[in-house]
């Protein structure tokens, strides 16, 4: 299951000799990662994006929907706007916002799998043998969307 989500992506040219790029995902509380250039910093913040969130499922936190990424500002938006002790010193030029995608399947197959029963219409099962359904992926995955939703 996919899940996309607007990051704000910071170049912090005082940071530049460890991790310059600062990625805040502004609906997701405590959330940040770094990385050493672009690439670096879109990996890990879809690394940190499908962490978080498997974890807020497996916890059965409330998921918040992604914000709109038009309405995100990398100024009005900034974790650290309010924070004296933490300076802005962000390079606007080097600056982005941008969605981050993770496949949550690959954090949250780490669990052992609980055997169900399921019943379902005659109609329904010869479709999904039809179209060569994975009949407990697609229950996985309608769970976990129902979780996303609520």
């Amino acid at each position: 299951m996919l899940v996309t989500y607007p990051a704000l992506f910071y170049y912090d040219f005082e940071a530049e000799h460890i991790a310059p790029y600062f990625v805040h995902f502004p609906d997701l509380e405590s959330s940040g990662t770094q990385g050493d250039d672009i690439s670096d910093a879109m990996m890990m913040a879809a690394d940190y994006l499908g962490g978080l969130l498997s974890i807020m499922i497996e916890e059965n936190e409330p998921i918040p929907a992604p914000p709109n990424i038009h309405k995100l500002s990398l100024t009005e938006d900034d974790s650290f706007k309010d924070e004296p002790e933490f300076s802005s010193s962000f390079d606007p030029e080097k600056s982005f916002i941008s969605m981050v995608t993770a496949d949550l399947t690959n954090y949250l197959n780490g669990n052992d799998p609980v055997e169900k029963t399921l019943t379902v219409p005659k109609w329904a099962n010869r479709l999904g043998q039809t179209s060569e359904l994975d009949f407990s992926k697609t229950l996985v995955d309608a769970i976990v969307e129902k979780h996303l939703a609520d």
